[in-house]
């Protein structure tokens, strides 16, 4: 929420997300379940869009960065 470590907890939770997306939304035929499985797989792209900008100017990781220049 204040950007303290968001990459590694950006990489935990799209990891949570992939795999907790394979193991109770695999019924394909399922219109309902597929539906929740796009969800997840979504939101793990959220997250990877996370890992590779960081958490922005405003947060804790880019303050610190800034402080050890």
């Amino acid at each position: 929420m204040v950007g303290w470590q968001a990459r590694i907890a950006a990489v935990l939770f799209a990891g949570f997300s992939v795999v907790s997306a394979a193991i109770f939304h695999a019924d394909f035929s399922n219109q309902n379940q597929m539906i929740h499985f796009m969800k997840n797989v979504s939101i793990a792209g959220g997250f990877l869009f996370l890992i590779v900008h960081g958490a922005g100017t405003y947060s804790l990781d880019s303050r610190k960065k800034a402080h050890q220049r």
